[in-house]
């Protein structure tokens, strides 16, 4: 099936840029474009952001008639002038090279040698210096969300960290990763929800705050073997032992 859409032809540059210098020098096409390009309508897929899709199973069936086309799989691969590749981002790549070339890729590797190339700093959905509400706010806009409902704790918790000298800081919202909304059984891209605040905590040392987000819980990052196994006191001084 030909497409409406002009074919974006990548020019060899040397140096070679850094992945997220690649992926930001260029706009993507919203997913319904190219849906639409396809012949699928609204209703055979669930929108998962402005870029990405799930097709439903009832497609397959409904476009039978339709012609063969072609299965593309983006490697995310950054090519040097050698062709040798530079880095990998691995979006999909380690199952495909699993599953095929019965090979393994390190994920955590291939992450750490796309950071190492990065060139820009980190952009947010809103500055850092506005209020803490105005920031979860534009992050809840972003979700679909008509608007954002703070519960009396969580009022007091923003004007306590606020008075602090910490709405500065970015957000980390804790919510379901099952939907856009705070309800997990609302798949896809749900919009016109309102988003409910239940509480808002902060991590000061690692420079953020987090709102709790509906029935969302949090629980403690604890490593293999917890440090308290090897905290102790010396008896014959006093002196507790594994604290550093």
């Amino acid at each position: 099936m030909a497409s409406s859409k002009t074919l974006r032809r990548l020019e060899v540059v040397s140096p070679v840029p850094a992945d997220i210098d690649i992926a930001n020098s260029v706009e993507p096409f919203h997913i319904s474009e190219i849906a639409k390009d396809l012949n699928l309508s609204p209703k055979h897929y669930d929108l998962y952001g402005k870029y990405k899709a799930k097709v439903l199973l009832s497609v397959i069936d409904e476009l039978k008639g339709s012609g063969d086309g072609y299965y593309v799989v983006v490697g995310g691969i950054t090519p040097t002038p050698l062709g040798e590749g530079k880095s990998t981002t691995t979006v999909g790549l380690c199952q495909a090279l699993g599953a095929f070339l019965d090979k393994k890729v390190d994920l955590g590797i291939a992450v750490q040698k796309a950071c190492e190339n990065q060139t820009q700093p980190m952009k947010f959905l809103y500055p850092l210096d506005i209020s803490i509400k105005e920031k979860i706010e534009a992050i809840a806009k972003s979700y679909g969300a008509s608007g954002v409902e703070y519960s009396e704790q969580a009022e007091k918790q923003i004007e306590m960290y606020s008075k602090q000298g910490f709405s500065g800081l970015p957000i980390c919202m804790a919510k379901t990763q099952y939907s856009f909304s705070h309800v997990p059984s609302q798949k896809g891209a749900p919009a016109g929800f309102v988003l409910p605040i239940r509480d808002v905590r902060a991590s000061i040392g690692a420079g953020f705050i987090y709102p709790l987000v509906g029935t969302m819980s949090t629980m403690p990052g604890l490593p293999t073997r917890p440090c308290f196994y090897d905290i102790d006191i010396d008896t014959a001084t006093g002196r507790v032992l594994g604290l550093s």
